[in-house]
């Protein structure tokens, strides 16, 4: 009996709006025109280093030296080094470290004393990155490659100290500092540099890194230099002006969780034609109501925000050549910085009067009666790098009692408990405060958490989301239901009206459902990279090797080809070639860049099995299940691969590990039941064929199945419903059809 995968081939791991969109393709492609879009920045020697601006923009550059713009990344041997290197030693986990060598010839050793293998590392750090609150030096690797170590020196405690916290990472995992989740070539570099390019070599896998200055420098934001621009004229064009949006995107290229495409991005264009953007809808960045949970940066938790869908922008709070709030701290702490808009209303923004709106417990100017204190809680990362959230979440105790959200009111109050702060919440904003943030919130942590009716709660509250970014979420979530009729329909109105992420995230799902039509093809025709990109790698085995789309997708896939996400999509493109030697040189690689996930394992398994090499491909799923040993997709694949080569008890067995593993699993309680048949077990077929059909309530495979089974036993009333069922999940299933034609309807 052939059991059926129902997988889309080579599931992709990838480590990876709100505003109005009118830059390059969003909501109002009209206003196109109006709005300069330079060309994509391609030869990065046309940035000008900042020394040639100083002449004429000296304000400007009094407040960029000394910003962490300015000092984002330095040359080594400073006399900031010097009391870093001053002799210290230090054991963390099974590491051991020493510092010594001062400003002049700074040194680190580290040596693992677990038995790895890894052989101890002695080297001058060349260049620092960043200079408050912490300071990470880089260390040579041979071949142009540079690594981070995990260890970094805060320079207001005096100390080194692990940015992984009590973390004892070993040396063969990929967030090792040694490994490529911490290699400064492709991880680090561009955000700390003015023009930088990675120039990863494919062959020898090491890297030629270039750029035109250490630290974000002038050009990194204002763009190339014009053409012809005469001794004494500014370098750019004093007349071209960017919007609102615009520069908030250029802030994003480095101030946002996202996927890299290209090194082009320049101001003026839109951050979605370059990167792709994380959302809630990836487990463990974001609480189910945006409030941040691991590092993301900022830009998206602004785009999750009212004020970013409103069009508010980096630039309206931030001074960008400081790179601090305007103001600075006391505009931020009197609340005067929030309050230019909500004061009075500006731009819409809601009206809040300071004296009363914290509450009688929170009198003005006391802890707690600060803006920033509820509407931006800090969250620490690297340990000590304490970050504000940009969703400016609204703190709400009883989300915090059914979700588990954090909120503001527990920070100081944990002692009053929940119901106290619920009840006190509830008095001052009424008990109906946040109802739009508290219902996609529920639906969100449904979704999150496998709930059962979690797709009716999605559905609802698509219906009326506005902001793009959470209705991008919102559809990403809905993708294990995408050939639901009503993810179909919430699906083609945001194809059509949505920004470019709720786009991004349509393309997606209208490419995962099948669909070959006119709306898929509008999709990958998008004006913005992102959404083509989407489309193009959910449809990538159903395109024409001559679709543009095509020469897009492998040029994303060679930019991210020295990390193991990009491997593994070299490796699908070998195999759309039928380049099976070459596709194997490219998982070979992702498993062994990524020694300690599953995923690269998995997909090598399924090529494996594909092109008929099924006892090898049983030998990687097995080394996939002992790193992930509650992934029931992994005993799934298994029980194919065994069914396929005749060994039934052992695909009945893996089948059940799948099940026990996850009981929703609907393919692997339908493959269960057609196992069952095989073997005339009629009963538990049947029952393992309604666990399917109960699982998963779109599909007609389960039903039609058990049609078939009922038949065969001579019950012509249930072959009957049954195959009536599978109709009402897909009214064009034919087989079902055809079922019911010859039973009489």
């Amino acid at each position: 009996m052939r059991l059926v995968s129902g997988l889309v081939p080579l599931v992709l791991f990838l480590a990876a709006c709100g505003e109005k969109e009118t830059v390059n393709g969003g909501e109002a492609p009209a206003a196109e025109a109006a709005v300069h879009v330079p060309p994509p920045l391609t030869d990065p020697s046309t940035l000008a280093e900042s020394a040639k601006c100083l002449a004429c923009h000296q304000d400007a550059h009094e407040s960029w030296m000394g910003s962490h713009h300015q000092l984002a990344h330095r040359d080594t041997g400073n006399a900031e080094d010097a009391e870093a290197f001053a002799g210290q030693e230090m054991t963390v986990g099974d590491a051991h470290w020493t510092f010594s060598g001062g400003a002049e010839e700074p040194a680190i050793h580290w040596d693992d004393k677990a038995d790895t293998g890894a052989e101890p590392i002695d080297e001058n750090p060349p260049m620092a990155i960043g200079y408050t609150p912490l300071v990470q030096y880089l260390l040579s690797k041979g071949d142009g490659r540079y690594q981070i170590p995990d260890m970094s020196w805060d320079p207001e405690k005096k100390e080194w100290f692990s940015i992984y916290d009590d973390q004892n990472r070993r040396p063969d995992e990929w967030g090792h500092w040694t490994q490529r989740g911490m290699n400064w070539n492709s991880q680090c570099a561009y955000c700390h540099f003015t023009g930088l390019r990675k120039n990863h070599d494919e062959e020898t896998d090491g890297y030629k890194t270039s750029w035109v200055e250490q630290g974000v420098g002038c050009a990194q934001c204002h763009g190339p230099s014009r053409p012809g621009a005469k001794e004494g004229e500014c370098l750019v064009d004093p007349k071209q002006e960017f919007t609102t949006e615009q520069w908030t995107h250029s802030c994003a290229t480095c101030h946002a969780r996202r996927e890299e495409f290209n090194e082009e991005f320049t101001t003026g264009r839109s951050f979605h034609d370059h990167y792709g953007t994380a959302l809630p809808s990836q487990p463990g960045l974001w609480f189910p109501d945006g409030q941040q949970l691991d590092e993301i940066y900022k830009f998206n938790s602004l785009m999750m925000s009212r004020m970013g869908h409103a069009g508010i922008g980096c630039n309206d709070c931030h001074d960008p050549h400081a790179a601090t709030p305007i103001g600075g701290d006391p505009a931020v702490r009197s609340n005067a910085l929030c309050l230019t808009c909500h004061a009075g209303g500006k731009d819409g923004a809601s009206v809040i009067d300071p004296m009363t709106h914290a509450g009688e417990g929170h009198p003005y100017g006391q802890e707690g009666s600060t803006c920033v204190d509820c509407h931006m809680p800090k969250r620490p990362y690297m340990s000590r790098d304490p970050r504000s959230d940009h969703r400016f979440p609204i703190p709400d105790p009883l989300l915090t009692k059914e979700t588990g959200v954090p909120n503001a009111c527990n920070d100081c109050h944990e002692d009053k408990g929940l119901e106290w702060q619920i009840e006190w919440t509830h008095k001052y904003y009424g008990e109906d405060m946040n109802p739009v943030s508290r219902a996609r919130t529920r639906a969100v942590h449904a979704a999150q958490e496998g709930e059962t009716g979690a797709l009716d709660q999605l559905v609802k509250v698509a219906q009326t989301e506005e902001i793009d970014a959470w209705r991008a979420t919102l559809l990403r979530l809905m993708e294990p239901w995408a050939s639901d009729s009503r993810v179909v329909r919430v699906t083609n109105r945001y194809a059509q009206e949505g920004g470019p992420l709720a786009r991004a995230a349509a393309a997606l799902l209208i490419a995962r459902r099948g669909d070959n039509g006119g709306l898929l093809e509008k999709m990958l025709s998008d004006p913005l990279l992102a959404v083509r990109a989407e489309a193009g790698w959910a449809a990538f085995e159903r395109l024409p090797s001559s679709h543009p789309v095509i020469e897009e997708l492998e040029k994303i896939a060679r930019h991210q080809s020295d990390q193991p996400g990009g491997a593994m999509r070299m490796a699908r493109i070998a195999i759309s070639r039928n380049q099976l030697k070459e596709a194997e040189k490219w998982f070979r690689k992702a498993c062994d860049w990524d020694r300690t996930s599953p995923a690269p394992r998995r997909d090598f398994a399924v090529f494996l099995g594909g092109i008929g090499r099924t006892r090898d491909s049983v030998q990687w799923l097995d080394k996939a299940a002992k790193l992930a040993p509650d992934n029931p997709e992994i005993p799934y694949l298994a029980a194919l691969a065994y069914a396929e080569m005749g060994d039934t008890p052992k695909a009945e067995q893996l089948l059940g590990d799948a099940v026990r593993i996850e009981p929703r699993f609907a393919r692997a309680w339908y493959n269960l039941g057609l196992l069952y048949a095989g073997q005339n077990r009629t009963d538990d077929a049947i029952r393992a064929l309604q666990l399917a059909e109960q699982a998963d309530t779109s599909s007609p495979d389960a039903p039609y199945a058990r049609a078939t089974i009922h038949l065969r036993l001579g019950q012509v009333n249930e072959a009957r419903e049954a195959a009536r069922e599978a109709l009402r999940r897909d009214g064009s299933h034919q087989a079902s059809i055809q079922l019911l034609n010859e039973l009489g309807g």
